[in-house]
């Protein structure tokens, strides 16, 4: 039975809600600090029940969702870094910032979306599961914004998520109608049979690229990014820049390898070229600001695009190289965020020559952001650099040595412009006195669990490749 026999395949979706649920019932009668403490458990309790469906593959819903190796690695480093983020969600609440105690129903309908997403297989599940995500998220930023015109930024976000839907929708639309199926894998033979240089299929390409743009972080010129960065609550964006990016670039990575891994369709070189402009724009505009925020956000687009490069070989080793980045994507992203949110609580401004010996009153905060800021940058042994080290093997192995060589030379450059940022850390004299505030037990847990975790995952990576590979055979059987 695939149909009802199987939906106990979703326990810990079913997990996720229930304690929503809960929560949102509870929202009234208990204060943030209960609820924000029912989340985690609730968590828990789904990374319990997702354990025990380890090394299995179940079809649900006749093949409206797979629960497979694939989902369930991508479905542990969601788990991870919801739990991480809603561990750092209290500190980042500043005087005058409201404090709703239903708040961490949607950090669960969050993971509960990109959960879902991770493992739908059919055309309308794919796209429903991602509207879930997105909605959650749209929901947050209103409810956690911050700052005159707030209300705006959060509309607009809104609005472009909308017009980035609907390029998607109309790409699976196009997909359908030159295959006839809804199922990704039946699409994905269909379209073996199809002729690769038609508008049709071209268009389908552009369309999907482009329907994915800012759920990837795909998008050069983000205009939206100052206000929604100085807008938003810093929570929002970790939680958008961590577990938004890596259910996108899950789903992504879904589609391509069972629709268009098996045809003639050059989706290779047109995701090579993009990725060499990205991870070059991202770089050069990351080094160039002065506020701490945005660096974060536009050094975002550089690690999109070195994530892109993992599809180069996408029939060889990119998918587990994508897997092992994307848990080093999500460790870096919540340590510097983390780390960013701790440093708020003392001085409220994101401005880079503010930082200055930051050593001296926090030395936790400022090694955390050394690190995750090195991690980002790709500076060995740490996890950016060994997700990157994968990916750039990856492309080689895939005939594009020219793509690995642009990636070796914007990891120096992003090495050697996040130096400064370091100086100013750890040499650079105070531009004024910094009186540092007690931070609660979740963040400074966050901080310490995500930066040990950047450091050590070398000793961790014979395990983490064993679980991509699992996760790429699985999708590619």
């Amino acid at each position: 039975m695939t149909t009802f026999g199987n939906l106990l395949a979703f326990s810990p979706e079913l997990w996720l809600l229930l304690g929503a649920i809960v929560i949102v019932a509870l929202g009234r009668v208990s204060s943030a600090q209960t609820t924000t403490r029912l989340a985690l458990v609730t968590l828990v309790l789904a990374f319990a029940a997702l354990a025990t469906q380890f090394k299995q593959t179940i079809t649900i819903l006749d093949g409206a969702f797979v629960l497979d190796g694939f989902a369930i690695v991508v479905d542990v480093i969601i788990l991870a870094t919801v739990a991480l983020a809603v561990l750092a969600s209290r500190a980042d609440i500043l005087p005058g910032d409201s404090d709703l105690a239903m708040v961490p129903a949607f950090y669960l309908l969050v993971a509960l979306g990109a959960m879902l997403a991770a493992s739908a297989t059919q055309m309308i599940s794919l796209f429903v599961s991602l509207e879930l995500l997105a909605v959650n998220l749209y929901i947050l930023t209103g409810l956690l914004r911050r700052g005159r015109g707030s209300v705006g930024i959060a509309l607009g976000y809104a609005v472009i998520g909308a017009a980035t839907s609907g390029l998607l929708l109309y790409a699976l639309a196009l997909l359908f109608g030159l295959t006839g199926e809804l199922q990704l894998g039946a699409a994905g033979t269909a379209l073996k049979a199809v002729r690769p240089g038609q508008p049709a299929v071209l268009l389908m390409l552009s369309l999907l690229i482009g329907g994915f743009a800012l759920r990837l972080g795909l998008l050069p010129v983000r205009w939206w990014l100052r206000g929604f960065e100085s807008g938003v609550s810093l929570r929002v964006v970790l939680l958008v820049q961590s577990v938004g990016v890596v259910a996108a670039f899950a789903v992504f990575g879904r589609v391509l390898a069972m629709t268009f891994a098996g045809t003639q369709i050059a989706y290779a070189p047109v995701l090579a070229g993009l990725a060499a402009i990205l991870m070059t724009a991202g770089t050069f505009l990351s080094i160039t600001q002065t506020s701490l925020r945005r660096l974060l956000s536009y050094s975002a687009i550089a690690q999109a695009g070195f994530a892109l490069a993992a599809f180069t070989d996408l029939k060889g080793a990119g998918l587990s190289a994508l897997l092992v980045f994307m848990v080093a994507l999500a460790l870096t992203t919540v340590g510097a965020f983390a780390a960013v949110i701790a440093y708020s609580r003392s001085v409220h401004s994101d401005a880079i020559r503010d930082l200055a010996g930051l050593v001296a009153p926090t030395p936790g905060v400022a090694l955390a952001l050394g690190l995750a800021l090195l991690s980002i940058a790709g500076a060995p042994p740490l996890a950016g650099f060994l997700g990157k080290l994968l990916i750039l093997q990856a492309t080689v192995d895939g005939g594009y040595a020219w793509l690995a060589v642009i990636g070796v030379v914007n990891i120096v450059i992003a090495t050697l412009g996040y130096a400064r940022l370091i100086r100013t850390l750890f040499v650079d004299p105070p531009v004024f006195e910094v009186v540092p505030v007690r931070l609660d037990l979740g963040i400074r847990a966050a901080v310490a669990i995500a930066s040990a975790s950047i450091v050590f995952m070398v000793a961790l990576m014979e395990p983490l490749y064993r679980a991509a590979g699992y996760g790429r055979s699985s999708i590619l059987h």
